[in-house]
C-alpha cells in the first residue's frame, strides 16, 4: 500500500500542476461579478459566476488603474489573467491583469495586439514624431461636415486667431468603412500640400463607435504623412491607435484647436511687452553712448588736438635719435672687433712673415725642415720665399756648433 500524503504534500503537488499548465497561465473568462469588495489599498476582491459555478478573483491596485468602469455586483465582464493556488488554504483564484465589460472583450484583445505590433515596428517612437508648426497659415481638418466637432473647432480658432485659414476634408467618422474616408483625407492633404498641420477629430462614443480610429490601415497612413497630424478623438479618457501614431494627441477636438494655434491677443501682448523692453534698452544704450562722447569731449586732447600730436612728434624724434645713437655705437663696436680679429689673422699669416725676408724650406715630401741634421747630402730641398721658390741640392748640412 502506498504511503499516505500529507496535506502540505498534496497542496504542493496541486500547485505544481497548476503553475505548469499553459492554459491556466493565460486565461480569459466570462462571468458575472459577485461579492465585490474594493479595498482601501486599491485591490479589488470579487467572484465571477455563471448559472452553475463561481470562482474567486483578485485584481491588484497596479492593474485596477487601467479599468474604464467601476466593478459592481451583477456586471457581466471578461477577465484576463492566470490561475493562482494558495497552498496554505488550498484555495484557487484568478489573478486578474485586465477586465472589460462583456461585449467589448474581443475588441479589447484586438486593440492590445495591434498596439503591441505597431509599437514593435516603431510607429509610436517619439524620435520620429514631427514638430507642430508654431503659427500655421492654413489648418487641415478631417471630420464630419455636419457634426458639432467642426463648429467647436471653428469657434475656438476664431476666438484665438480670427484670421486663421482652414480647409475641411469631410469624412465619415463612424461605421465599418469610416477609416477609409479618413485615409482619403490624409492622402488629399499630402498630395496637395496645401496645409501645414492636420487635425483628425471626432467626439466621444463607445468602443465600437471609435473603432475606425483603431484600424491598422489608418495607423500606417498617419505614420506616412509628411504633414504633422494631431489626433483629437473622443474624450480625455478615450485612447485609440491613431492617438499613439499621431505626432500629437489632443484630449478633445477643442483642445486640438487650442494646441494648433496660439491666442492672437496674447501674441500682441507679448510683442508689445518685448517692444517696450527694447525701447527701454535702446534708451539706456543711447544715454550710455552720449555720456561716453561727453566724457571724451572733456579730455584735453579733444580741446587742443595739435598739442597731442606735437607731443607724439617729440617722442618720435627722441626715439629716432636714440635709435641712431645706439645703432652707431653698435656698428663701431662691431668694426673694432673686426679690425682686431683681422690684425690677429695677419700676424699669424706665414706670408706676412715671408714678406719680411724670411723663407720656409721643405723636403721632397713637403715636410718643413727645422733642423739641418734632418737632411742629407744630395737631398733635394725646396725653399719658399715671399715671391717664388728655389729648388736646391744639399752639398753639405752644417749643424749648430757648440
Amino acid at each position: 500500500m502506498n504511503k499516505s500524503l500529507t496535506v502540505s504534500m498534496l497542496n504542493e503537488y496541486i500547485n505544481n500542476l497548476i503553475s505548469s499548465d499553459d492554459v491556466l497561465e493565460s486565461l480569459d473568462v466570462e462571468g458575472e461579478i459577485s461579492n465585490c469588495t474594493i479595498h482601501y489599498s486599491g485591490h479589488i476582491y470579487f467572484s465571477i459566476k455563471d448559472e452553475k459555478c463561481s470562482i474567486r478573483c483578485v485584481m491588484f491596485s497596479g492593474s485596477t488603474k487601467k479599468l474604464k468602469f467601476k466593478p459592481e455586483d451583477g456586471i457581466k465582464v471578461t477577465v484576463y489573467g492566470y490561475l493562482s493556488f494558495y497552498e496554505k488554504t488550498g484555495q484557487c483564484q484568478i489573478v486578474v491583469s485586465e477586465m472589460v465589460e462583456s461585449g467589448s472583450g474581443d475588441l479589447f484583445i484586438k486593440f492590445e495586439r495591434l498596439k503591441k505590433k505597431l509599437a514593435e515596428e516603431g510607429l509610436f517612437d517619439l524620435q520620429r514624431k514631427k514638430p507642430l508648426p508654431y503659427l500655421p497659415e492654413t489648418i487641415g481638418v478631417i471630420t464630419s461636415s455636419t457634426g458639432a466637432v467642426l463648429q467647436d473647432i471653428k469657434n475656438i480658432l476664431s476666438s484665438r486667431f480670427p484670421n486663421y485659414g482652414l480647409i475641411l476634408y469631410p469624412a465619415t467618422v463612424q461605421g465599418i468603412e469610416a477609416h477609409k474616408t479618413i485615409i482619403e483625407g490624409l492622402s488629399y492633404f499630402n498630395t496637395n500640400m496645401n496645409v501645414e498641420v492636420i487635425i483628425i477629430a471626432r467626439g466621444g462614443g463607445s468602443v465600437e463607435d471609435l473603432w475606425p480610429f483603431n484600424e491598422e490601415e489608418l495607423a500606417y497612413a498617419i505614420y506616412s504623412s509628411r504633414i504633422p497630424v494631431i489626433s483629437a478623438i473622443g474624450h480625455e479618457t478615450d485612447f485609440t491607435i491613431a492617438d499613439f501614431v499621431a505626432d500629437a494627441r489632443a484630449a478633445t477636438p477643442t483642445a486640438a484647436a487650442q494646441m494648433v494655434i496660439p491666442e492672437k491677443q496674447q501674441l500682441v501682448r507679448n510683442i508689445n511687452s518685448k517692444k517696450d523692453s527694447l525701447e527701454v534698452s535702446y534708451i539706456k544704450l543711447l544715454k550710455y553712448l552720449m555720456d561716453k562722447v561727453q566724457n571724451l569731449s572733456q579730455r584735453p586732447v579733444m580741446k587742443r588736438p595739435e598739442e597731442y600730436t606735437n607731443i607724439l612728434s617729440m617722442n618720435l624724434d627722441n626715439i629716432t635719435g636714440r635709435f641712431f645713437t645706439f645703432s652707431k655705437l653698435y656698428l663701431d663696436n662691431i668694426s673694432h672687433k673686426l679690425n682686431t680679429a683681422s690684425n690677429k689673422i695677419n700676424a699669424m699669416n706665414p706670408f706676412a712673415v715671408l714678406s719680411r725676408g724670411y723663407s720656409i724650406t721643405t723636403d721632397e715630401m713637403g715636410n718643413v725642415i727645422k733642423d739641418s741634421n734632418n737632411i742629407k747630402k744630395d737631398e733635394m730641398i725646396l725653399t719658399t720665399l715671399y715671391s717664388g721658390s728655389i729648388r736646391s741640392v744639399v752639398e753639405k748640412a752644417v749643424g749648430n756648433e757648440e
